[in-house]
């Protein structure tokens, strides 16, 4: 069942904005964005680095061994975004015999810190690309790594960077990559300040696309076979409503969201048995959440960070927030629109309350 991916049940960086000169009194004039100071001041290495947070890795006093030159390594990003308190993640591939990192962060002028980390397996996220056997073609060779560095409070917005070589087993070390992260202030895009509803979301998967409106019900069909052999075709099968959908960006970089849905199956071994249509009951999807959220300018990326939520009356709390990155493709005094791009697309689009 499709759920919508503007709120959190999943995670997003990425296109350019588009600012339009709607001046409509239905809502505040749209301004340009302009950089906010704080990111841009240096931050201390050794401060940074002893307000991290990496599990399994161990703070290790001096400079970080010297590289063999014999293990091959490279990141596809030099420069990203880190998140207060939500940190940053570092994601590779690695050979299979991958032991371990070895991160040491600098300042922007290339002072190091006195201390660096060692991390150890196993922070690998395994994940296989599927070919037409849901195997991977390059699984003897390589594995997907991802390392999670959360912050403490202590690390503010402002840049700094680390460099990161890897080690295997046999004690070959990479030749180091640097990598400049820039930790983003809460909020920085006032254009977005208020209340606003979804109204429909465009999902293209395989290249074909459909469209979910908020308030509408949505149907699949399916055809089964009854016990006495003949055919039966549910037009709708499984049926979902978007009843609502709606977040709120405050000033401060806070944000709150809910987000409600209705669904219906049909029951397949009473339909089968009857040949007729038959149903569970319907069932409703209740979702709410709290946290912060992000601008960044520089890439029109805007990351919502999820630190309390709750799904049909169960609470949760996330320490650290759940983060995700979706891109901000266009917004004017009265509407913004979404994408979250991958293998299924979706484009959100709100109007302000």
């Amino acid at each position: 069942m499709k759920k919508t991916y503007v709120f959190a049940m999943a995670s997003l960086l990425l296109a350019a904005v588009s600012c339009s000169d709607d001046d409509s009194n239905n809502g505040p004039e749209v301004v340009t964005v302009t950089p906010d100071p704080t990111e841009e001041v240096s931050l201390n290495p050794d401060d940074v680095s002893d307000g991290i947070i990496i599990s399994n890795g161990t703070q290790v006093p001096g400079d970080a061994p010297a590289p063999t030159g014999t293990l091959p390594f490279s990141l596809s990003e030099t420069t990203q975004s880190g998140f207060q308190k939500n940190g940053f993640d570092i994601n590779f591939t690695a050979p299979t015999n991958y032991a371990g990192a070895y991160i040491q962060l600098q300042s922007a002028d290339g002072t190091m810190a006195d201390e660096y980390w060692n991390v150890t397996g196993p922070n690998r996220s395994n994940n296989k690309a599927k070919t037409l056997f849901g195997k991977s073609k390059n699984q003897s060779k390589n594995q997907d790594v991802e390392i999670d560095i959360d912050f403490e409070d202590t690390v503010s917005p402002g840049t700094f960077c680390y460099l990161i070589c890897i080690y295997d087993t046999e004690g070959n070390i990479s030749q180091p990559v640097e990598v400049c992260v820039e930790v983003e202030a809460w909020g920085g895009n006032p254009n977005l300040v208020g209340t606003w509803n979804l109204t429909k979301e465009e999902i293209t998967y395989a290249g074909e696309t459909d469209t979910d409106i908020v308030g509408e019900e949505t149907c699949d069909s399916s055809t089964v076979t009854c016990n006495n052999d003949t055919s039966l075709t549910i037009d709708d099968a499984y049926c979902y409503t978007i009843n609502l959908a709606k977040i709120t960006f405050n000033a401060d970089g806070t944000l709150s969201e809910t987000y409600n849905e209705s669904t219906k199956d049909f029951n397949y071994s009473e339909t089968v048995e009857n040949c007729q249509a038959s149903y569970f009951d319907e069932e409703e999807y209740a979702y709410a959440a709290t946290g912060y959220w992000a601008y960044d300018e520089e890439e029109s990326s805007l990351t919502l960070v999820i630190f309390n939520e709750t799904i049909n009356g169960d609470p949760a709390t996330y320490e650290n927030g759940d983060a995700y990155s979706i891109t901000l493709e266009e917004v004017t005094s009265t509407t913004f629109t979404v994408n979250d791009p991958g293998e299924e697309a979706i484009r959100s689009f709100f109007t302000r309350q």
